[in-house]
């Protein structure tokens, strides 16, 4: 994939990703406060709705780091797989705390079958950000 087409993907997919964890903040000052305060009502973990949010926006300014690092060293080329590996892990990898929030714990790979899917996504979204950068690295290093 061209530098330019890869750039555009990622830089779009960070600013989703702010705008997405935008609402899901204003969503906890509203719908998500008033779940979690009325006696009877499926509880929620807000603080872990916190990091999923916060954890959404550092994720995007990654996004946003590969761009700028894809344009600074000026790379022709960027591996597809690379590309689709960084927004995949950005996008997934805060659900582990969305699922803790609703007391799944998806950082145990245990449990019932919920559990251990969750703890799998969280995983392999890790998994395809670590080697992404690895192929980043490998692209512009390596291989030049």
């Amino acid at each position: 994939m061209n530098a330019e087409h890869a750039s555009q993907i990622l830089v779009l997919s960070a600013g989703l990703a702010i705008t997405f964890s935008c609402l899901l903040g204003f969503a906890m000052l509203g719908i998500l406060q008033r779940l979690h305060d009325k006696p009877g009502s499926v509880k929620v973990n807000l603080r872990q709705i916190g990091a999923a949010h916060l954890d959404w926006i550092m994720l995007a300014l990654m996004l946003g780091l590969i761009t700028l690092y894809i344009q600074v060293f000026k790379l022709p080329q960027v591996p597809h797989w690379v590309v689709w590996a960084f927004v995949f892990g950005a996008w997934v990898n805060p659900l582990s705390y969305l699922f803790r929030a609703f007391g799944v714990n998806a950082f145990v790979f245990a449990g019932p079958p919920l559990q251990r899917l969750s703890a799998a996504l969280g995983g392999i979204s890790t998994a395809l950000v670590v080697s992404a950068w690895v192929g980043l690295f490998w692209q512009t290093w390596i291989t030049r």
